[in-house]
């Protein structure tokens, strides 16, 4: 089995698990005291039918053997819990726990094997990054977006497979600039560079991180900074070419 994968449900931990087939695997108890039932041990006699499964789970007196659910037993938790903490649950664990482990671990799709998975992973790579450059980003901004698309299709990180774990900048786009570093040239704090790129229509922010609009990616491009965010996806970084200062000017 791979390494504990933690994730968080309220003040409750929430630890996850892949077996040698790529099969994602809860910790029972976890998934007990986050719904509330009294008792893990009884609630997973009463409503868990899978076969009963350990990992072997440091804790504070020592490794101990843990009972871990596949997902079935897991919606029958869910379903069987008439606490209002489980729908909320629910979304969790099929719309962020399930996708991340899909996008960093080896989980396939149900009902395929990994091999058939990872196959059509590398079919589907060049249409994904031809469309890609189509919305004109350069080759390396592309192939991690592709490679991202393909991840959350297939649950096969295409680019680990090949050995790969991030991309260098591409050498002729040398003339392109951090904000940080285009504020310099012209007295501005990246900061001021940033908003100024954003009433100008060139950028949005997405959460904490900045995005090229369809107007800003003519003078943009985006890298990969060798970095990852805790779901395992790149961190990215976007690049501006000092023309667009002259853009800006014309606005």
């Amino acid at each position: 089995m791979s390494a504990l994968i933690p994730f968080q449900f309220e003040s409750y931990p929430i630890r996850v698990v892949t077996d040698e087939n790529g099969e994602p695997l809860f910790v029972g108890k976890d998934i007990c005291e986050a719904l509330g039932y009294s008792n893990p041990s009884k609630a997973m006699g009463d409503h868990c039918k899978g076969v009963t499964k350990r990992y072997p789970l440091q804790t504070t007196g020592g490794i101990q053997e843990v009972r871990v659910l596949t997902e079935p037993d897991v919606l029958r938790l869910i379903v069987n819990c008439a606490l209002p903490a489980a729908q909320t649950f629910e979304r969790l664990v099929f719309e962020e726990i399930l996708p991340t482990v899909r996008r960093t671990g080896t989980y396939a799709l149900p009902g395929k094997r990994p091999m058939q998975t990872a196959t059509e992973a590398l079919k589907l790579t060049p249409l994904a990054v031809r469309a890609a450059r189509a919305l004109g980003l350069d080759k390396n901004a592309a192939a991690i977006s592709a490679n991202q698309a393909i991840a959350k299709l297939t649950g096969t990180n295409v680019m680990q497979l090949l050995g790969h774990t991030h991309l260098e900048a591409e050498n002729q786009d040398a003339l392109y600039f951090t904000p940080s570093e285009l504020g310099t040239r012209i007295g501005l704090s990246a900061q001021k560079l940033n908003q100024k790129l954003s009433d100008a229509g060139f950028q949005v922010k997405r959460g904490k991180a900045w995005e090229p609009t369809p107007a800003g990616k003519e003078f943009s491009r985006i890298y990969d900074t060798g970095k990852k965010h805790e779901s395992g996806t790149p961190v990215q970084q976007v690049k501006w070419a000092a023309s667009v200062m002259d853009a800006i000017a014309l606005l």
